[in-house]
């Protein structure tokens, strides 16, 4: 539950304007669509309901970047003047640190120094993100059984 000790930054969304159910993989669209990997290569991406939320005062979600290089700022400007249905009003729209530390955010992957969307395992709904978003992906672990036409994709993604 606790944060990491570098540079970090969280993203908010309300999950009543994601449309309530699927919600954080509406967050993740608005993330991947708005946040160039490029920008934050060689951090973790943390996800998951506030504390808040969890307590009952609140119904947000947040996603979270950390890394050594990370520039806090160029996320909050990425972020700052959209109208993106989904995301918070701008002064709930980002946790900084170290209140950030204290969210019970799980580890969701990691973007490489390369800048690939890197998972535990590879996971439709990370396939279908990055496709969508034009992002690279290289999930640590590919089901041996995966349809060839999802191979085909993957490989690309790789690259």
């Amino acid at each position: 539950m606790s944060g990491l000790p570098f540079p970090g930054i969280g993203i908010v969304f309300d999950i009543d304007a994601l449309g309530g159910s699927y919600y954080g993989y509406q967050a993740w669209r608005i993330f991947m669509k708005r946040m160039p990997q490029a920008r934050i290569r060689n951090t973790v991406l943390k996800e998951g309901d506030t504390r808040e939320t969890l307590a009952g005062a609140a119904n947000e979600f947040c996603i979270a970047v950390y890394g050594p290089l990370l520039n806090p700022e160029h996320v909050r400007q990425a972020f700052e003047s959209l109208a993106d249905k989904g995301l918070a009003p701008v002064e709930r729209r980002f946790i900084m640190k170290p209140p950030l530390d204290g969210e019970p955010l799980p580890v969701r992957g990691r973007i490489d120094i390369h800048g690939h969307f890197v998972t535990d395992e590879w996971m439709r709904v990370d396939h279908d993100l990055c496709k969508e978003a034009h992002w690279k992906y290289r999930p640590a672990k590919v089901p041996a059984e995966l349809p060839e036409h999802l191979q085909s994709e993957l490989k690309k993604m790789m690259e």
